[in-house]
């Protein structure tokens, strides 16, 4: 080749000539199309960097960070940080696909003060000349990525730089990131390798970031920041109340005064596995659907890796068989459930058949000394085959007796990625009485797991919304007391009727912005599910698969490990979990356990399942699954924290009975168990009474338990009946007289002008419209204004003199009649009855007793008459009649139930 002749070459290159002259045109070309680089000022920077993320950026609100060198900042580019508005394209998520408008994700009620929308923090890199004029810019990164939250205050040190997010008009959080800090020097090559491509993804560097957030029990209104070489400065609220954050430690110091319950947290960094780092990356750079696909492929591999292993059967330690709680005569036994219906014959040993569940637990928990009511364990387990076309598949069911058990939510460090404002901690309590914990989804770990249509599911922790509730998603709510809920969540007008939410959606205001102040706490714990299971109606919730529906989710028919959790008909919780389940397997098997709402956990790749927890007295913290082919975190990591959410289960009472389920207000009120029949368990005692002395008149009030009860109005023998007027009923139904534990009277109609009077719906005097008005409604009491109501069949009601309302006292209260026995009543929020008597000459004593015991609305106890008020017990005294000439209330007992309920529209905190 060295020999090769001259003419050779330039023939060679002479017939290349076009192709290099046309390559050359072409990058002249494109060259002179390009715009050309922004001046070197703040406000073209500003401009580039608002460009790239198709959005608006301030000239205040970018820094430089440190250079890396003349070629490393013209071939690689220097980095800046900056807060950015994004528009209708932003595309510069840690790991996004596009995403929705910002219009949509911050509208107009939602922007800031200043006018601008709701900013978050990024980061990119951009090339510079020798003269420090950029060139172009790349690897855009959202490192907040705070969809409801604005951004603000950015400051930065060295490759440490810190911002606050504000939300609903006050500051939410406070974020610290170490750039660079989340590296791994020490540990194997996967691993570090692993690291850095999330570290990549997720910031535009291998070495990550290191995170650590503070968060406020009562959000203040404004903060200011200052970064010290080893701490974070700030000055919270209008006082500039001072703190100071430990960048070496993560330790708060807040010198003492802390009025803004200020917590800081370090966010454990976890580092996602091979198949993780496949979707999120194949999601970066094709799209969800490629990401998707990648999903699917991974399980499929792992469940074909797990048909060739052999794979652990649950194991239960159990008592044996679940004998049925005991109960008094004529009573029934709620505990444990009845046992599943097998759906293939002849069944398995031991199919359907409940046994209860002995993890390292008390074997029977607390209760009355000597009492033959004593409850068992409060956990019962059973396996079925829900599906006869299937025989293999199977359904691990566990049962959660809710009288003892109460639940809690809490977030994970990764997920559900927040709103607003800082992450979850993804920690246990510290508690002596806590006893397990559910695992659940996580949800899209990233937007790109998103399509474009679709919203985050919410999730209020510790009455805090990391993601607002959306209208209709299946929800799982915890109220104060540990009490779980079940249902879609109520939207538009729905919310409103709601006595316990504080969101709304009205036109004005921003998806799930809560009422009131950014002070104001949500009084519930919430999480959204992929999908709802939803009974037909409570009696056929335990026939065929085909009378419940299960809504549709994303991978439905992919048979992987999956889990919901339902509440059943008699208020007791159903986890059910399987290794290898379609969504159709699962909804089969909540409807023949009898389960009457409940939502999916989520499906694999998730981990899920139950793990029971206990405290070793070196103050450990063991764990024991329930089956150990779940995939919720090995008992070994029990004290760790969690990356995803999961619902924790603990006793209601350690050292005695659960408390009741009923309010017994006021401090300085001697509440006592009423002397009379109890309905069982006799450990729980469902009527409570006091005494206290208002006016100089002593005055008894007795407290009736609103799920212990079914109340009936019934109309005594003394009562006036018109001619041609409907008979109305005198006694309860056969079936319930046996119940019957109180009755309390209510009077009988004068006369001229009697007061309305309804019994099952049949209005046997006419409505006036006057007054107060005491409704019975399935079951339940509840105190009225006369007037506008419409009776539903099977609706009891009376109208009644109305003595308080709003808080205040009437002048019906004050009215002077004669010394006689006289009675009030009342509904507290949660449904507890209240029912006060006394000897007066008014009904001022009475009333204000109530008042004082936290009651908004008050009807006397009067029909008109004039009759003399009573309270009767069975076992009491004074006793149970056979027959009243007075109307009367009757309280039939109800033995009692689990505490899981419905979440409808009019259900009680």
């Amino acid at each position: 080749m060295i020999g090769r002749p001259l003419s050779t070459w330039a023939d060679h290159l002479r017939g290349r000539l076009p192709v290099a002259l046309g390559v050359a045109l072409v990058g002249a070309a494109a060259r002179v199309a390009t715009p050309s680089p922004p001046a070197r000022t703040a406000d073209a920077i500003a401009g580039m960097l608002g460009e790239a993320i198709g959005g608006s950026v301030s000239p205040d609100d970018f820094v430089w960070e440190e250079r890396g060198g003349f070629l490393s900042d013209a071939l690689l580019g220097r980095r800046v940080l900056f807060l950015g508005v994004a528009g209708p394209r932003d595309i510069a998520g840690p790991r996004d696909a596009e995403r929705a408008p910002d219009a949509e994700r911050a509208p107009d009620a939602e922007r800031a003060p200043d006018g601008r929308g709701a900013a978050d923090l990024y980061r990119a890199r951009v090339r510079l000349t020798r003269s420090g004029r950029p060139v172009s810019l790349s690897g855009v990164r959202n490192l907040t990525e705070t969809p409801l939250g604005d951004d603000r205050n950015l400051v930065a040190r060295g490759r440490r730089v810190a911002v606050t997010t504000s939300a609903f008009g006050a500051v939410q959080g406070i974020t610290l990131l170490d750039l660079g800090g989340g590296a791994r020097p020490g540990a194997p090559l996967g691993e570090r390798l692993r690291a850095a491509v999330d570290g990549w993804l997720e910031t535009g560097s291998a070495d990550g970031a290191s995170r650590t957030e503070i968060s406020f029990d009562i959000p203040p209104a404004s903060a200011r920041l200052d970064l010290a070489d080893e701490a974070l400065v700030m000055a919270l609220g209008p006082e500039a109340v001072p703190a100071a954050l430990s960048a070496g430690t993560g330790e708060l110091d807040t010198g003492g005064s802390d009025p803004f319950g200020a917590r800081a947290h370090r966010v454990p960094r976890r580092v996602p596995s091979f198949a993780e780092l496949a979707g999120l990356s194949a999601g970066r750079l094709l799209g969800p659907g490629a990401a998707a696909a990648v999903e699917r492929l991974a399980l499929a591999a792992d469940s074909a890796a797990a048909g060739l292993r052999a794979g652990p059967d649950a194991a239960y330690l159990t008592h044996g068989p679940a004998s049925p709680e005991p109960a008094p005569p004529g009573w029934p036994s709620l505990w444990p459930p009845p046992p599943v219906q097998p759906a293939i014959d002849p069944p398995l040993p031991g199919e359907g058949a409940w046994v209860l569940v002995a993890p390292s637990l008390p074997r029977v928990l607390p209760g009355i000394e000597g009492d033959p009511q004593r409850p068992s364990s409060p956990f019962a387990a059973t396996t079925i085959r829900p599906d006869p076309q299937r025989q293999e598949v199977r359904v691990h069911l566990l049962a959660i007796d809710t009288r003892h058990i109460k639940f809690t939510l809490q977030a994970g460090f990764e997920a559900p990625r927040p709103a607003a404002g800082p992450h979850g901690t993804g920690t246990l309590p510290d508690a002596a009485a806590l006893r397990g914990a559910i695992g659940l989804g996580a949800g899209p770990r990233d937007p790109v797991a998103l399509h474009e249509e679709a919203e985050a599911l919410g999730m209020v922790v510790g009455g805090r919304p990391l993601v607002p509730p959306r209208d209709g998603a299946a929800t799982l709510g915890v109220d104060a007391s540990g009490r779980p809920y079940f249902g879609a969540w109520p939207s538009g007008a729905g919310v409103e009727r709601v006595p316990w939410a504080l969101w709304q959606r009205p036109a004005a205001a921003s998806p799930g912005e809560p009422r009131g102040e950014g002070a104001r706490r949500f009084p519930w714990s919430l999480w959204q599910g992929p999908s709802l299971f939803e009974a037909v109606g409570a009696a056929e919730a335990a026939g065929a698969a085909g009378d419940a529906t299960l809504s549709p989710g994303e991978g439905d028919d992919l048979v992987v490990e999956r889990a919901a959790l339902c509440a059943t008909d008699r208020g007791f919780v159903v986890h059910a979990w399987g290794s290898a389940l379609d969504a159709a397997a699962l909804r089969a098997a909540l409807a023949r356990v009898g389960c009457v709402a409940g939502v999916s956990l989520g499906r694999a790749p998730d981990p899920l399942g139950v793990a029971f927890l206990s405290a070793q007295p070196d103050g450990r913290l063991t764990a024991e699954r329930l089956s150990p082919a779940m995939s919720l975190a090995p008992p070994a990591h029990a004290a760790s924290a969690s990356p995803g959410p999961f619902l924790y289960f603990s006793s209601r009472s350690t050292d005695g009975p659960p408390p009741p389920d009923l309010s017994l207000p006021g401090e300085r009120v001697g509440w006592t168990v009423d002397g009379g029949a109890q309905p069982p368990p006799a450990w729980s005692p469902a009527v409570y009474a006091a005494d206290t002395v208002h006016l100089g008149a002593q005055v008894r009030v007795h407290a009736f338990s609103p799920d212990r009860f079914l109340f009936r109005l019934r109309a005594g023998s003394r009562e006036i009946s018109p001619r041609n007027a409907p008979k109305l009923a005198a006694e309860v139904p056969e079936d319930e007289r046996q119940q019957v534990l109180a009755a309390i009277g209510v009077g009988t109609g004068r006369r001229r002008g009697p007061r309305g009077l309804a019994v099952g719906g049949t209005v046997g005097l006419r409505f006036r419209g006057e007054g107060g008005l005491l409704l019975v409604r399935r079951g339940r009491v509840e105190i009225r204004p006369a007037g506008g109501v419409e009776l539903a069949p099977g609706t009891d009601a009376t109208e009644l003199p109305l003595t308080a309302d709003d808080g205040r006292l009437r002048p019906e209260a004050r009215e002077i009649g004669t010394m006689r026995r006289r009675g009030a009543a009342c509904a507290l929020d949660d449904g507890t009855l209240l029912v006060a008597t006394t000897t007066f000459d008014s009904d001022e004593a009475t009333t204000e007793a109530l008042l004082d015991l936290g009651c908004a609305r008050v009807v006397a106890l009067d029909r008109g008459a004039h009759r003399n008020a009573f309270v009767h017990r069975a076992s009491g005294d004074p006793a149970l009649q056979q027959g009243y000439e007075e109307t009367a209330l009757f309280a039939v007992g109800l033995a009692m139930p689990g505490r899981a309920r419905r979440l409808t529209v009019d259900a009680p905190p």
